[in-house]
C-alpha cells in the first residue's frame, strides 16, 4: 500500500503533514519546529515474513537505522529510551529536553498569554501565575524554572482546551511531551536553590497527578503528597529567607523583599500550597502538612485581592486572628468579602472543607461517643454543630451579591469572575451536602420520610420537631445548586474542569440519584431531581475526556443506580440490609481520592439479595434484554436518549445496569 511522505511530528500528531515533498513541512515551519525529516511509515512486517526471519532482517534493518537518523521528542522504543532516576523515586523514559526547549522557547506570546489566561480562569485554586511577571521571564532570559513552569501549565491547560480545541493551540504539543519534559526538568531543579517558580509548577504537578489517576505506577500514588511535601518545604525556605533578620543565605538579594509584586507572588503561593495540602489531603487518613498555626507561626500575610496581587500593595496586612478567620486591613465598605477577594475566601473555605472531610473520614457520626445526647447535630456545641457554625460564618462574611442562587453565572462571567464565582459557591454547598449526608439512612425505602440514622450506632436522643424535614430541603437543595451551577457556567463559557469540582458534580450527581429514586425523603420536593442528575452526568462525560479520576466515579454512580433502582422497585428485596451491608459502595461514595472497587461493589449488591432472592434478569422490569448491552463508552447524549426512550418501563440510568454476564465475570474474578 502506497503512503505519502511525513514528518514524524505530524504522524505522531496524527494530522495530515502537508509538504512538497522536501522538508520542513507546512506544521513545522509555521510553529518553528526544528528537526523536520519527512519519511514513510515503517512498514510492519508480515507473519509470513517473520517466518522467513532473514529476508525480512535487511528492510527492518534499514528501518532502525533510518528511524534513530530521525529527530524525535518523545522515544518510540524501549531500546532507544534512557532513562532518569529522580529523587522522587520514579522512573521516566528520557525524551530530548533540547527540542522542547526550544519549542517552549519559540511559542508565540500570543500563544504563551492565551494558555496563562485559560490557566488563570480554569483554576481558581491555583491563582499564583501574575502575567506580567511572567511575559517578562519567558521574553528575557526564560530559564529552566520558567520552562518547567510553563511546561506543566500547558499539560494541565491542554485537557481544557482539547474540550473546545481553539486554532492558537495548533503549535502545541500533545501533554505527554510537556508532561516527562516537566518531570524531567523538576527533578534536577528540586535539588537546587530554592526558586517560587519551582513550588508553582510542583503544585501544578500535584494537581495533574491526582486528577490523572495513574495509579498503575506505585510511585505515582504517593507522587501527589511527594510533590506537595517539596513544594511546601521551598516554600517555607523562601518565605525564611524574607523574614530572617539575619539571613543564612548570603546572596538574597535585598532588594528583591521590598518588591510588593515579588512579596505577592510568594503570599499567593504560599496559601496556594495551604489550599493544596487541604484539597489533595481531605478524604484521606492523613494529617495536614501546613496546618492554620503553622501559617500563623511563619508570619503569613493574609491573602491579597485580586487587585493587590496585580499591581502590588503598600497597605499593612495583618496575621490571621484565628485559625478560621482571616482579617484584613482593607475590607470591602459593607464589611464584607466582595468578589475581588475571592482567593482569602477560598483559603477560609477550603480550611473549613477539611474539617469537614475529617470528620467524615474518622467514621462521622459512627465514631465512638458521637451518637450520646451531648454529640447530636442539632445541639449546639456538639462537633457537628461547631463545624456547621463556622461554615455558615464563612458564608455571612461574604459579601450577598457572591450568593448563589440570588446572583447568577453571568452577571459574574461580565465581570470577568465567572470562575471564581461558581468555585466559591461550589465549595459552600459541597460542603452542606457533606455535613447533612452524614446522618442520613444510606438504604431507605419508598415510603420514607425525612429521618436520622436507620442502622447502628442510632443517636440516643431524639431530634426537635421539624429538625429533619429542614435538614433534608438543605441537603438536597445543596445538591440541586451544584448541579444548576455546573449547567450555568457550561452555558456561560466559564465551565470549570477541575478535579475538585469533578467530586463537586459526583456528589450532586449522587444525591439527586438517590432523591429521584425516594422522593418522599425530602418530601416531594425534589421535582427536577432527574433533570438536575443528568445536568451532573453531562458535566461528568466531559470531565472523564480530560482527567481519568472520573471514569471510577462514573462506575460508582453506575453501581449505585443499580442498587436504588432494584431497593424503589421491590420494597421487600433488601429488607434487614443497612450500608454496613454495602461498605464498599458507601466508603466509594464519599472518597475524594478514588479507588476502583467495581467488583466488590457488585458483590455487595448481588449478596445482599441472600440465597432466597430472584437472580437479577432484565425480564423482571419488562426490559429488552438488548437494552442492557450498552456500550458505556458511547456519548452522553446517547445514553440520555436511552434513558429517554425506555424511561417508561425501566427509568433513568438503565443503559448503566451491569449484564448477568459482566456480574459472573466479577464474581468470579472478586
Amino acid at each position: 500500500m502506497r503512503s505519502s511522505l511525513s514528518c514524524d511530528f505530524c504522524r505522531k500528531s496524527k494530522i495530515k503533514c502537508v509538504n512538497s515533498g522536501t522538508p520542513p513541512c507546512q506544521k513545522c515551519q509555521k510553529s518553528e519546529i526544528s528537526g523536520c525529516v519527512l519519511t514513510r511509515p515503517q512498514q510492519v512486517p508480515s507473519r509470513v515474513s517473520r517466518r522467513r526471519g532473514t529476508a525480512a532482517q535487511p528492510r527492518r534493518s534499514r528501518d532502525i537505522k533510518r528511524h534513530k537518523e530521525q529527530s524525535t521528542l518523545l522515544p518510540s522504543s524501549p531500546r532507544q529510551e534512557s532513562t532518569v532516576e529522580s529523587p522522587l523515586g520514579d522512573t521516566e523514559s528520557a525524551c530530548d529536553t533540547s527540542q522542547i526547549d526550544a519549542h517552549l522557547a519559540s511559542l508565540p506570546t500570543g500563544v504563551i498569554l492565551k494558555s496563562l489566561n485559560v490557566f488563570t480562569n480554569k483554576f481558581p485554586e491555583l491563582g499564583i501565575l501574575h502575567l506580567q511577571t511572567l511575559m517578562q521571564a519567558f521574553q528575557s532570559e526564560c530559564s529552566k524554572e520558567t520552562k518547567a513552569l510553563l511546561g506543566a501549565i500547558l499539560l494541565v491547560t491542554n485537557a481544557q482546551m482539547s474540550l473546545f480545541n481553539p486554532a492558537w493551540t495548533d503549535c502545541l504539543l500533545p501533554g505527554k511531551n510537556y508532561e516527562i519534559y516537566t518531570r524531567q526538568i523538576l527533578a534536577e531543579l528540586i535539588i537546587g536553590p530554592p526558586n517560587i517558580q519551582v513550588v508553582q509548577a510542583l503544585l501544578i504537578m500535584t494537581l495533574y497527578e491526582w486528577g490523572s489517576r495513574n495509579f498503575h505506577k506505585a510511585w505515582v500514588y504517593c507522587a501527589k503528597r511527594l510533590w506537595l511535601g517539596i513544594a511546601i518545604r521551598i516554600m517555607q525556605s523562601i518565605h525564611s529567607r524574607r523574614i530572617a533578620p539575619y539571613p543564612l543565605d548570603t546572596e538574597t538579594n535585598a532588594g528583591m523583599a521590598k518588591d510588593t509584586i515579588v512579596t505577592g507572588i510568594e503570599n499567593r503561593t504560599i496559601w496556594a500550597c495551604f489550599i493544596m495540602d487541604r484539597m489533595i489531603n481531605s478524604g484521606t487518613y492523613n494529617p495536614p502538612m501546613l496546618p492554620m498555626s503553622e501559617m500563623e507561626k511563619l508570619k503569613i500575610s493574609r491573602p491579597l485581592s485580586t487587585v493587590e496581587f496585580a499591581f502590588g500593595t503598600n497597605a499593612i496586612v495583618r496575621l490571621g486572628a484565628t485559625g478560621h478567620h482571616l482579617t484584613w486591613s482593607e475590607r470591602h465598605p459593607s464589611g464584607l468579602l466582595d468578589i475581588t477577594q475571592c482567593y482569602e475566601i477560598l483559603v477560609s473555605g477550603f480550611d473549613i472543607w477539611a474539617q469537614v472531610m475529617t470528620f467524615i473520614f474518622n467514621d462521622g457520626r459512627r465514631a465512638p461517643g458521637m451518637c450520646a445526647p451531648e454529640n447530636c447535630p442539632w445541639v449546639a456545641g456538639s462537633p457537628w454543630s461547631r463545624t456547621k457554625a463556622q461554615l455558615e460564618g464563612w458564608r455571612a462574611g461574604q459579601h450577598n451579591r457572591l450568593y448563589y442562587p440570588n446572583n447568577s453565572v453571568a452577571i459574574h462571567m461580565t465581570l470577568g469572575y465567572g470562575e471564581s464565582f461558581t468555585y466559591i459557591n461550589l465549595l459552600y454547598y459541597l460542603s452542606t451536602l457533606m455535613l447533612h449526608r452524614e446522618y442520613f439512612p444510606f438504604l431507605p425505602t419508598a415510603e420514607s420520610l425525612p429521618r436520622g440514622p436507620v442502622d447502628p450506632p442510632l443517636l440516643q436522643a431524639e431530634a426537635p420537631v421539624g429538625w429533619w424535614e429542614a435538614s433534608a430541603l438543605e441537603l438536597f437543595s445543596a445538591a440541586e445548586h451544584i448541579a444548576n451551577l455546573l449547567h450555568e457556567a457550561s452555558e456561560c463559557g466559564v465551565q470549570l474542569i477541575t478535579p475538585f469540582v469533578g467530586f463537586c458534580a459526583f456528589s450532586a450527581s449522587y444525591m439527586n440519584l438517590y432523591i429521584y429514586r425516594f422522593p418522599r425523603m425530602n418530601l416531594g420536593r425534589s421535582p427536577q431531581a432527574e433533570q438536575l442528575m443528568n445536568f451532573c452526568l453531562a458535566y461528568l462525560e466531559d470531565f472523564r475526556q480530560a482527567w481519568k479520576l472520573g471514569d471510577a466515579w462514573m462506575s460508582t454512580l453506575k453501581h449505585a443506580s443499580l442498587l436504588y433502582q432494584r431497593a424503589s422497585a421491590d420494597r421487600g428485596r433488601y429488607i434487614g440490609k443497612s450500608r454496613q451491608d454495602f461498605d464498599h459502595l458507601h466508603q466509594s461514595i464519599h472518597e475524594f481520592r478514588v479507588v476502583d472497587r467495581s467488583n466488590q461493589h457488585i458483590q455487595e449488591i448481588e449478596g445482599a439479595e441472600g440465597e432466597m432472592a430472584t437472580a437479577y434478569s432484565p425480564h423482571m422490569y419488562g426490559m429488552d434484554p438488548e437494552a442492557e448491552m450498552v456500550d458505556l463508552s458511547m456519548p452522553l447524549n446517547h445514553l440520555l436518549a436511552e434513558v429517554s426512550t425506555h424511561s417508561h418501563e425501566q427509568g433513568a440510568w438503565s443503559q448503566w445496569w451491569p449484564t448477568l454476564e459482566d456480574i459472573d465475570i466479577a464474581l468470579e474474578s472478586g
